[in-house]
């Protein structure tokens, strides 16, 4: 597919999109207000609606086989049994399928939720800059994140990160680890895709919740931190943090470097992060061989 049959493709699909989320806000009974809002990956759009005289955030997401079960179908509205954690409420939703000839068959579903303040602190993920993030919303992400990992879970959710992150290790930088080094690991309840796009400011707050699943202690700010390395200043005080200092933080970071290194070439600003990934990775590999001598 040349550059001009993929620019075509993707107009479709933002076309398709639109007209889904407008259907999703009849089916819910809001008027989009806000210009729609795509990911990067065309998957699902959003858009500011208004809803009995308030604005809300009107999502609409389409299945896809390709994201799950990373990407839980219901994450966004189970994940309001959550409590203590700065986060969006999704107030009613709606399936349905559809039927037209353009993914034909595909599940969709629209969410009306409550409108996160503030803006986005990096709409691509990865931090370029100092934000200049005031201390009282460093101390809200840390309430948040340490209320988020004593909520209870069903482990059935966990995707055999032992297995994924020796894999990865394995892949990426040639070293077969022994699992009896994870024996010792902690686990806690995790966002599990904690980047900039995903926080906003001034007003601390976590969006997109479809990822949250059981996951190594650490593992929200192991992500946050791979996504920080372009500003050292922002990843130095992350990396400071004890929740990195621990064995499991270790490894959290480490199967946070090679979840970002899965996706390193397929040109997003993730791309960037290569160098500083590997390098973050060496003083990790080099204790964990230590470890099994």
């Amino acid at each position: 597919m040349d550059a001009q049959e993929i620019e075509k493709a993707v107009e479709q699909r933002r076309v398709w999109l639109d007209k889904q989320l407008a259907a999703a806000a009849a089916a819910l009974d809001v008027s989009v207000v806000g210009e729609p809002v795509n990911t990067f990956d065309m998957r699902s759009a959003g858009a500011v609606a208004r809803s009995e005289g308030e604005d809300v955030w009107l999502r609409v997401v389409v299945e896809d086989a390709d994201y799950e079960p990373v990407c839980r179908w219901d994450g966004n509205v189970t994940a309001n049994s959550i409590l203590g954690v700065a986060k969006p409420t999704v107030l009613r939703w709606h399936d349905w399928q559809n039927n037209n000839e353009y993914l034909s068959g595909r599940r969709l579903r629209g969410e009306a939720m409550t409108l996160a303040p503030g803006t986005t602190v990096a709409p691509g993920g990865v931090l370029r800059d100092d934000p200049h993030l005031p201390d009282i919303w460093w101390e809200e992400l840390r309430r948040s994140l340490t209320a988020l990992a004593a909520h209870p879970m069903d482990w059935h959710n966990e995707l055999d990160a032992v297995a994924s992150t020796i894999r990865s290790v394995e892949h990426h930088f040639g070293i077969t680890l022994p699992e009896n080094v994870f024996a010792d690991v902690s686990w806690t309840t995790a966002h599990a895709d904690l980047h900039w796009a995903n926080l906003r400011q001034p007003q601390m707050c976590i969006l997109d919740w479809e990822s949250w699943r059981p996951m190594f202690a650490g593992y929200d700010l192991a992500t946050l931190y791979c996504n920080s390395l372009l500003d050292p200043h922002t990843a130095q005080r992350i990396r400071n943090m004890p929740e990195l200092q621990t064995l499991s933080g270790n490894l959290a970071l480490l199967a946070a470097i090679c979840r970002y290194l899965w996706i390193v070439g397929e040109g997003s600003e993730w791309d960037l992060l290569e160098p500083q990934l590997r390098m973050e990775a060496e003083p990790i590999l080099s204790s964990m061989s230590a470890r099994t001598e």
